[in-house]
């Protein structure tokens, strides 16, 4: 049978530390204990919110394990990381500046822009893959050279893969937005899929409140791009 006793100082404090979330370093001194990870991205930090959730150093800029990393995840857990045009690293939001560019120098309506960006998000996160994700899939749009959408350097390169997106570009085979037929009319998603004719569909729709709000956020202050 166990008999009871009093507890030491230093017993008892330990005891104490426990309950308050507290961990004890050396003798006469107290740390704060590791709390796990935030369950949702600080606005503006959601980049490197979800590096840390995966080990990445927080840099807040995408590198090439992030990019594998955003690649991987889950659609609920992109949804957390991207909530506002903060949340995209600085390249990243180059990238989608360029794309509203291209489309007010190209007269597309800022219902195209809307769209243009939706299909960018959801398949690169405006990473500008340079070397193929999946077959030959390249750019922030992930077209193919093998399917019509031009040669591997126009693909990476922002501009002309945008102008091909919107449709207005001098080359390719593959319709760009101008050319779906009803477009203005039609679901945002459906028009992102009637151009990309992706094996996920219904993704893109996820990204339209993102798209708008970062077209209102950032096209005051974008040029056109010819």
């Amino acid at each position: 049978m166990r008999t009871s006793r009093s507890l030491s100082p230093r017993t008892a404090l330990a005891a104490v530390a426990v309950a308050a979330g507290v961990v004890l370093a050396a003798p006469g001194s107290v740390q704060a204990a590791a709390s796990p990870a935030a369950s949702t991205a600080a606005p503006g930090q959601g980049l490197e919110w979800f590096q840390a959730r995966h080990g990445l150093p927080r840099t807040g800029a995408v590198d090439g394990a992030t990019a594998k990393a955003l690649q991987q995840a889950p659609d609920a857990e992109l949804r957390q990381t991207f909530r506002t045009a903060q949340d995209l690293g600085p390249e990243e939001l180059a990238n989608a500046r360029t794309v509203i560019g291209v489309g007010k120098g190209a007269n597309i309506p800022e219902q195209g822009q809307v769209i243009a960006l939706m299909t960018a998000m959801q398949e690169s996160k405006f990473v500008n893959h340079t070397v193929p994700v999946d077959h030959d899939l390249l750019g922030i749009f992930q077209q193919r050279p093998s399917t019509g959408w031009g040669t591997p350097e126009q693909i990476t390169d922002v501009p002309t893969s945008s102008k091909s997106f919107y449709g207005v570009a001098p080359f390719g085979s593959n319709p760009g937005l101008i050319q779906i037929a009803g477009w203005q009319t039609m679901a945002p998603g459906d028009v992102c899929q009637a151009v990309q004719r992706s094996a996920y569909p219904d993704r893109y729709a996820q990204w339209e409140g993102f798209a708008r709000d970062l077209l209102a956020r950032e096209s005051p202050t974008v040029p056109p791009i010819l």
